[in-house]
């Protein structure tokens, strides 16, 4: 859905988004943990491999990396936000490769500051079939003011 960010104020405590259901493949895994140099050549060793159907549990690390891309996808504010950190986050359940997550994110707060506007979303992402969410992560953005 196409936001501005002078449509926040009005929008805190609602619904911002809830995505379609995403395949979270052995490849992405696989993808993840080579980015985050959990490979055999960085660790000295080889590295714990997935169960005995090749199915993997999805690192929680991935999972909270994918609310960028369900944020740009499903907001379109444009590229100017920036990570400001993350105020919690919680793994409540593991998610295995070969499952589908969705996400929806909540506008918690809108602050505007100096030198930009800082957001705060809560996002819960959901695996497929089973009710309730696997993380819980109140992410906040910050959106400079062009030249700050």
């Amino acid at each position: 859905m196409a936001y501005s960010l002078a449509d926040f104020p009005d929008l805190v405590g609602k619904e911002l988004f809830c995505s379609d259901w995403e395949l979270i493949g052995s490849a992405d895994e696989e993808a993840f943990r080579h980015a985050t140099f959990l490979r055999e050549d960085f660790m000295g060793r080889p590295v714990s491999g997935g169960g005995g159907s090749g199915e993997r549990t999805v690192s929680g690390f991935l999972l909270l990396s994918m609310l960028v891309a369900f944020h740009k996808r499903e907001l379109d504010l444009g590229s100017g936000g920036l990570n400001y950190g993350v105020d919690s986050v919680r793994f409540l359940r593991p998610v295995r490769t070969g499952r589908r997550v969705r996400a929806r994110a909540t506008l918690l707060d809108v602050r505007e500051k100096d030198a930009g506007t800082r957001v705060l979303t809560r996002n819960e992402l959901e695996t497929e079939g089973t009710g309730s969410p696997a993380m819980v992560a109140d992410w906040i953005t910050f959106f400079p003011r062009d030249g700050a």
